[in-house]
């Protein structure tokens, strides 16, 4: 089965001298789809660049709540003419209530802009969540999930969090941490996620498998074969689990 890298940033500036290579390694390695997230406007048209210029690169549009305090006045208008004029997903957005001095009301009006984007244009949200996750479950009764469905990149939070998160119907993306077994808590709620709402991802460049070097797409195989020797499930299926997961949330937006 093939493989798809269901977050990731591939216009990153620290990709861009190596992207060639770094997508035939990916390619090689079994991984044909790259669900590539923008964070803010000066990024954004580069993933639409990408989308049409690569094969299997499916955009994701979004503003990113480390970058709402350098956000230009308009950016929700733009952002949603970009959106009406291309079939991306929305995110990469959401809340990070970790961020010293952060502005939490500012962050959670961004982000119900763009959850009612995604629920009125029927696209993909991808949410970042970092000691936030009462906040997001809010905006879930609140609002509902957009049709194709929402997903929590990059989790890191509690079995608890994970099965609550999992009874308001969102997926859940496992990053590269996952590699390290010293992080027991994201281990432990990998177990708690069922396989039809199990999602795994780089966020490439970041989150490496080891310090010091810059993550990539191959390695969502690596941590595919872990994932399957944690949960004891059968590669096969796994894979072929996780390839219909990414097909049911992400097929409106290309993949």
């Amino acid at each position: 089965m093939p493989y798809t890298d269901t977050h990731c940033h591939l216009q990153d500036p620290r990709l861009a001298e190596t992207l060639i290579d770094v997508l035939a390694r990916a390619r090689k390695s079994g991984v044909d789809r790259f669900i590539c997230c923008g964070s803010n406007e000066t990024d954004w048209n580069d993933v639409l660049g990408l989308s049409k210029q690569e094969t299997g690169v499916i955009p994701m549009l979004g503003l990113h709540p480390w970058y709402i305090d350098k956000a230009k006045p308009g950016w929700n208008l733009r952002l949603y003419d970009l959106l009406c004029a291309n079939t991306a997903g929305v995110g990469e957005c959401g809340l990070d209530f970790a961020i010293p001095d952060a502005n939490l009301d500012a962050q959670i009006n961004a982000l119900e802009i763009q959850w009612r984007m995604a629920l009125e244009l029927k696209r993909p949200l991808s949410l970042h969540c970092r000691k936030a996750f009462d906040a997001i479950f809010k905006l879930a009764e609140n609002y509902g999930l957009p049709s194709p469905g929402a997903v929590i990149h990059a989790f890191s939070g509690s079995p608890e969090q994970a099965r609550i998160a999992i009874q308001h119907g969102f997926y859940l993306s496992f990053a590269c941490s996952l590699l390290n077994p010293n992080h027991k808590r994201v281990r432990r709620a990998l177990m708690t996620v069922p396989l039809e709402r199990l999602m795994l991802e780089t966020d490439s460049p970041d989150i490496p498998p080891t310090p010091q070097i810059l993550n990539e797409p191959a390695n969502v195989v690596h941590l595919s074969n872990t994932v399957s020797e944690l949960r004891g499930e059968t590669p096969e299926i796994l894979e072929k689990q996780l390839q219909h997961n990414a097909d049911r949330v992400f097929s409106i937006c290309g993949a």
